[in-house]
């Protein structure tokens, strides 16, 4: 297992078909020697990109409820946090809290914010989530990885 500095705390998409958001995370990571814990935003049929897809969204309980079961069993230490596709507002609120939580108590902690809202000028999550992004995601981010449009 590695380090315990090596720690990573995943939370975005995974797909059953294709290679996008956990599913192609994970991997990599590991490989590179860091232990990886995923927490799936949404699990769906294939990339959203097909135009048609089937599955779920995670939302607020969903996340609470895992974060609650690693804390109670203090596991909630990690020494990264990554974060991407997120289609619910209440579970991004959810991240939110849970990132300064974990900030509070590892004050070396480093977020990683890969805002995956859209592109080439339309979004593809719901206009809700952005102003969860901007007052209380990305003012904890350390590495911040918007494409273009969401930089704007």
């Amino acid at each position: 297992m590695a380090g315990s500095d090596k720690r990573v705390l995943s939370i975005q998409s995974t797909v059953v078909f294709g290679y996008v958001g956990n599913k192609s995370a994970t991997f990599p990571l590991q490989l590179h020697g860091y232990d990886v814990s995923a927490i799936n935003s949404v699990q769906f049929s294939n990339h959203t990109g097909y135009g048609k897809w089937k599955g779920q969204v995670l939302d607020a309980q969903d996340v609470a409820d895992l974060f609650e079961g690693l804390r109670i069993n203090h596991l909630l230490n990690f020494s990264y946090v990554l974060t991407g596709y997120i289609r619910s507002e209440s579970f991004l609120q959810k991240v939110g809290d849970a990132i300064k939580e974990m900030k509070s108590k590892n004050s070396n902690l480093i977020y990683v914010c890969d805002p995956v809202m859209g592109d080439n000028g339309a979004l593809y999550v719901n206009e809700k989530l952005v102003p969860v992004y901007r007052t209380a995601i990305v003012e904890q981010a350390d590495i911040i990885t918007p494409n273009q449009f969401e930089l704007e």
